[in-house]
């Protein structure tokens, strides 16, 4: 070696060392949360609104404790009888108040846990954990008396709208979830669907093949009041005559069929014409789509089909929301999937727009799944997003007035803390602004953190592959399992609800023949008493 190149190495070798050294001396001082273990966050397109919202928010600390909020228990009129709210087995109707010292607390849990393991080393999965401050069970009442109609009466129908984000792409954790509900109390189909999605062949539930030339708006972009949104936040105009989407029903129990299909579609374009093709028929039916007003529908079949397909023609600037696959009696659930959705862009929908629809499907319930895409963004505190979100509930609130809605908590999110994964500092946090605008908006709350186990599940879940390497998105497996747990939780409170309301409506009995042979016995004594002058 040449004595240039000698000197030379020797140089380089002295920089490496001094870093060497320099990092060593100065680990201690380093943050241990360097990078975290998500490698899909790169990808993520977070909506517009939670982007203007993280700039538009000074960063501060919640200042949960100076005040309280109040809520007033409502009371359910039905046909027959005036219902107060039921939690477990006692009837209430005063006033609750919730202080915010009352919410999840960061300070609530050990996030050094290290959970048990079996014999051959390996973690095992923890089970939910309970918690004792807010749910707001009492504020789903009237979808509680709902199901307790159908349950009963094995009549009637009961909608829920499912909305959320990456974490239900595809009708993940949804499918489950409206499975198991429509075993319990009937019902079949997948519920509406959209004509296009970022999920549409990958969907278990049903596949959905859009071709042609479409034109597609959806509230992700952010504001635009001008454009009439479906309830799925979504609009699709048929670009030219090529435009047509095709439906498979696929094998979720349950929704081995298309059910009924039917279009939701807004003012139809002159000569708009829709021939749908049933199953693997040469030949089709013509439909005028003829309707003007800003919500129309029209029956496709009133078979239950394996499939279908649409060809759209003259159809052009015809607004376009998708279909609704449902029987007329049981549950519907319909998914409502975003990637990058905050759960602010909700905030966009028409409250007109959303009555038509509601007035066509009838929604009991809407819950809100979100919290993934907000974690992905460093915050001090959750404050902005709790105040945006309050508003968002609002607005639903005067969208669907008739409707109860249940906020799921974020689920567990996993980051590397020097050589171990373990809870992200944010998930508490997040949570508690979550369970703060649930009570201050008087909707029900589940914590799908406390369903996980609590702190330093998602690794395990991970491990067990019921989750995704990013820890943070669970696995088709794992999607499967908190579907079901959504499920038991939500019947757990349910079931409390329907024993009071047995034994009140037993009561009702019980006092009604009380009062009828009171009137009895008082009539025999009249006849029997003599008449005086």
């Amino acid at each position: 070696m040449l004595f240039k190149d000698q000197k030379q190495f020797f140089y380089a070798f002295f920089i490496i060392a001094i870093g060497a050294l320099l990092f060593y001396f100065t680990k201690p001082f380093l943050p241990s949360k360097i990078f975290t273990e998500n490698s899909n966050s790169t990808n993520i397109v977070v909506d517009s609104l939670m982007l203007k919202a993280m700039e538009d928010v000074e960063q501060e600390p919640l200042t949960l404790d100076q005040d309280s909020i109040n809520l007033t228990s409502p009371k359910i009129a039905t046909d027959t009888v005036s219902i107060p709210v039921i939690v477990k087995d006692s009837i209430i109707t005063p006033k609750k108040k919730i202080t915010y010292a009352s919410l999840i607390r960061t300070t609530d849990f050990n996030y050094n846990l290290v959970h048990p393991v079996d014999s051959a080393g390996i973690a095992l999965i923890p089970s939910a954990i309970s918690y004792t401050s807010y749910k707001g069970s009492e504020n789903l009442a009237r979808f509680f008396e709902k199901l307790y109609q159908l349950e009963q009466s094995k009549k009637g129908k009961v909608r829920i709208a499912y909305y959320g984000d990456s974490m239900i792409d595809g009708d993940l954790i949804v499918q489950d979830f409206r499975s198991a509900l429509q075993t319990r109390f009937g019902g079949r189909g997948v519920g509406f669907v959209s004509i296009k999605s970022e999920s549409a062949r990958s969907r278990y539930s049903v596949k959905h093949y859009a071709s042609g030339n479409w034109t597609q708006r959806n509230y992700m972009k952010g504001r635009a009041d001008s454009l009439p949104y479906g309830v799925n936040g979504a609009i699709f105009f048929p670009a030219d005559s090529t435009a047509s989407v095709k439906y498979l029903a696929s094998g979720i129990k349950n929704s081995y069929r298309l059910n009924s299909p039917r279009l939701f579609y807004g003012p139809a374009t002159d000569n708009a014409l829709l021939k749908v093709t049933e199953e693997k028929d040469t030949t089709f039916n013509s439909i005028a789509l003829k309707g003007k007003n800003g919500l129309n529908t029209v029956n496709l079949s009133s078979k239950n089909l394996k499939k279908i397909e649409l060809d759209f023609s003259g159809a052009q600037n015809t607004p376009i929301y998708g279909i609704d696959f449902s029987d007329a009696t049981g549950v519907a659930v319909d998914g409502f999937s975003n990637r990058g959705n905050s759960g602010l862009p909700l905030s966009i929908l028409n409250i007109g727009q959303m009555k038509k629809f509601d007035q066509e499907l009838g929604y009991d319930l809407i819950i809100l799944q979100f919290g993934a895409n907000v974690l992905t963004r460093e915050s001090k505190s959750y404050n902005w997003y709790s105040s945006r979100m309050t508003k968002v509930i609002n607005h639903l609130k005067q969208a669907f007035p008739n409707t109860d809605i249940l906020i799921l908590g974020t689920a567990d999110k996993g980051t590397k803390f020097e050589n171990l994964v373990k809870t992200d500092t944010s998930v508490v946090k997040l949570l508690r602004a979550q369970q703060h605008y649930a009570a201050k908006t008087e909707s029900g709350f589940m914590s799908l953190f406390h369903l996980m186990g609590g702190v330093n599940t998602m690794p395990i879940w991970t491990d067990q592959k019921l989750a995704n390497n990013d820890f943070t998105h669970f696995s088709p497996k794992g999607s499967r399992k908190i579907g079901r747990m959504i499920y038991g939780e939500l019947m757990e409170d349910y079931s409390a609800f329907a024993k009071a309301r047995s034994k009140q409506l037993q009561l009702q009995i019980e006092q009604h023949k009380a009062d009828s042979l009171a009137t009895s016995t008082l009539n025999d004594s009249l006849q029997n008493t003599p008449l005086h002058d």
